[in-house]
């Protein structure tokens, strides 16, 4: 019967996570592609759109908390979820306006972030806890090769004609509505209240537990440095004021295809050091990927050394998903982790709602290669934070 629920879960898994990779591509690169090159929407709007999935991190545990108080299946959590999302992306594109379609793009970004605790609370329950990376690998190279497609061929819609936009958002829209339908079916368990306290007990878990705390704080200063240079990147893909102007299948190629397919191919070994070895050890060495990412990227204008740097990146992100979605499940208990993956969502969200305000304030009063330096000097700080924690005793049998 167990087996039966991990393949059901982990098949179905697979389904969803091929569809959110055309997603995460239409978000992360065609939303700003539009708000660039069609709208020529101001530095505060592409702000808003980068800081909306953080934004969204920050009301995780009040939908946590509401989940809960109805006693809502988590497969059915989920499920609401992507259909609400389907409906804001599809509204993004219903009239042909900056604000309409920023508004929207930004809720659905903010609706669909919240089936993070959901969908951990489903792998905490379904899979054994020293298999979790192995069972995470394939879902998360599925959704980069979805997201390799869709960025080729959004890329080559939107250079045709930028108008093309629409047909993108309507598609995903689609597929939203689709992974919904799918995340329905899968085994899980009713939230309750009695393992997930109100927003405040739970946020109180940063003090009460102080190797969760701390890691918080390493894991804060890291996400600021990546945040504050993610959409710069664009800008300088992009905006002949700052950087290249390059085409937008291009930039596709760079911003999606080339992290997907590192991505990929590195997965199933950060999959297995998850499992295997300790998670500072790992959590680290990912973490000098990010850096290198980070310097080269913004070093020249040549393309060559950029795709290395983009291709670091995926490398980066092919662990760094992983450890992002199940490090609390190192240090909490099965009943606690939705609790704790709730906090450490919020606090993603308040570092995401600022920092791309902070990178854009940087950019125009300097250049992308500042954003660069400060961003690598605050991943270098966070790595040597989080070295302190390498032998903690919670830490030291891998959390298993």
């Amino acid at each position: 019967m167990l087996n039966n629920i991990i393949q059901k879960t982990h098949f179905l898994d697979s389904l969803r996570s091929f569809l959110y990779g055309l997603l995460e591509a239409g978000w992360q690169t065609f939303a700003f592609i539009v708000a660039i090159r069609y709208f020529q929407a101001d530095t505060n709007f592409k702000s808003l759109i980068a800081a909306a999935g953080p934004i969204g991190f920050l009301i995780t545990p009040l939908s946590l908390y509401f989940f809960a108080g109805k006693r809502i299946l988590a497969s059915s959590a989920a499920s609401l979820i992507y259909f609400l999302t389907a409906a804001f992306l599809l509204a993004s594109v219903s009239v042909n306006s900056l604000f309409v379609f920023g508004s929207f793009v930004i809720l659905s970004l903010i609706i669909n972030v919240q089936k993070g605790p959901v969908l951990l609370d489903i792998y905490t329950t379904n899979y054994p806890p020293n298999q979790r990376g192995h069972y995470m690998k394939y879902p998360n190279v599925l959704s980069a090769v979805s997201a390799i497609l869709f960025g080729f061929i959004g890329g080559k819609f939107l250079d045709a004609n930028i108008e093309n936009y629409t047909i993108v958002f309507i598609v995903m829209a689609i597929v939203a509505f689709a992974a919904g339908l799918i995340v329905k079916a899968i085994p899980s368990e009713p939230f309750s209240r009695d393992n997930i306290g109100n927003p405040f007990q739970s946020i109180s878990l940063i003090w009460k537990d102080k190797l969760f705390g701390s890691m918080l704080g390493a894991w804060m200063i890291l996400g600021i440095g990546n945040l504050i240079c993610l959409p710069i990147r664009y800008e300088y893909l992009a905006n002949p004021e700052y950087g290249l102007d390059i085409n937008n299948t291009q930039i596709a190629l760079i911003m999606i295809a080339i992290p997907a397919v590192a991505k990929i191919l590195s997965t199933f070994l950060w999959a297995n050091l998850f499992d295997k070895l300790k998670l500072i050890t790992t959590r680290n060495l990912n973490n000098w990927f990010f850096l290198l990412s980070v310097i080269l990227f913004f070093l020249s204008d040549n393309l060559i050394l950029i795709s290395i740097a983009s291709a670091c990146q995926g490398i980066a992100l092919g662990g760094g998903k992983i450890f992002w979605n199940l490090w609390v499940t190192k240090i909490a208990s099965a009943k606690k982790v939705s609790s704790y993956m709730s906090v450490h969502m919020a606090l993603t969200g308040i570092r995401g709602s600022f920092a791309p305000f902070l990178g854009y304030a940087i950019l125009v009063s300097s250049s992308p290669l500042t954003v660069a330096i400060i961003g690598s000097l605050l991943i270098l700080i966070s790595i040597l934070m989080f070295e302190q924690y390498k032998n903690h005793p919670r830490l030291a049998n891998n959390g298993n």
